[in-house]
């Protein structure tokens, strides 16, 4: 049974981690750092130091028309993607978040989106979502070095254009032993959020955590997940005879196929199925200070 945290109790633990995203002092109560004066702000409980613009969420089409559904549907717009999403996902990070202690261990969902797996976890986005407790750019989080046990971050790091600085804050953020869950892309197509830049095979993604212990890398999102996807926009290209409005109104259309993505229960556990999967999750641990 979900254990209810009260958000002030949330907030106290974050205001406790909260350090200057340049010079890493901790922060008062102002959020101004003493020693370089960068400042943030409070929305209610919610603090901020940076975060996507509008223009930048809404400059592609598609991510405009996301962005919407997420701000006028909020924590019900993640049920709503894993209904009608053409990918199953079998790599499961609430049983990553049951391996701690999460009254006790301070574990943050980097990239939450509109998505609250436990309320004793610290959600971070550079959206300014409902129900985000930190909006920040996720490469200079501002936090102090080794304050967290656990970090997850879910199809967050295909969309940023710098991984390797992300990665790097997950290490500095981590204290010594801390552990975290990603789930990356392979074979999918574009989708900005907001914008889209890379993929990775299971050699690539161990390679980009390298200076972690990596602990398991396995097929997050199966191959008939990564079929689907694929032919749901084949099939609006193929049926719109050019039209990029008719392309756009047919793929929701496509979604009709999703459930077919339940095959990847058993399609993902074939021995092959690294070849065309649609994702791998990478569960890795910080050695060393």
């Amino acid at each position: 049974m979900r254990k209810s945290v009260p958000p002030d109790r949330r907030s106290v633990r974050l205001a406790e981690a909260l350090g200057c995203p340049d010079c890493r002092r901790p922060l008062p109560d102002s959020l101004r750092c003493p020693g370089c004066g960068v400042s943030g702000s409070r929305n209610g409980p919610q603090i901020a130091f940076a975060g996507f613009s509008d223009e930048e969420l809404r400059q592609d089409p598609l991510n405009h028309l996301k962005e919407s559904a997420k701000r006028r549907f909020g924590p019900l717009y993640p049920l709503a993607i894993s209904l009608l999403s053409p990918v199953y996902m079998s790599g499961s990070v609430r049983s990553f978040l049951r391996s701690f202690d999460l009254d006790r261990d301070l574990v943050a969902d980097l990239g939450s989106g509109t998505q609250r797996y436990d309320p004793r976890v610290i959600c971070v986005d550079g959206g300014s979502y409902a129900n985000v407790d930190l909006v920040a750019d996720l490469s200079r989080l501002p936090l102090r070095d080794g304050v967290l046990s656990g970090v997850t971050s879910i199809a967050v790091l295909e969309h940023v254009p710098d991984p390797d600085a992300h990665i790097a804050e997950m290490w500095r953020v981590l204290a010594p032993g801390g552990r975290l869950f990603c789930y990356m892309p392979f074979i999918v197509p574009f989708h900005a959020s907001p914008d889209d830049y890379q993929r990775y095979t299971k050699v690539g993604l161990e390679t980009r955590f390298r200076n972690f212990e990596v602990l398991d890398v396995r097929v997050g999102g199966g191959p008939t997940s990564g079929l689907l996807w694929v032919l749901q926009e084949w099939l609006a290209l193929a049926l719109s005879f050019g039209s990029e409005r008719l392309y756009r109104a047919l793929v929701p259309l496509m979604w009709v196929l999703s459930p077919l993505k339940i095959l990847d229960a058993v399609m993902a556990r074939h021995p092959a199925a690294p070849v065309i999967a649609s994702g791998f999750v990478i569960e890795a641990r910080k050695v060393g200070p």
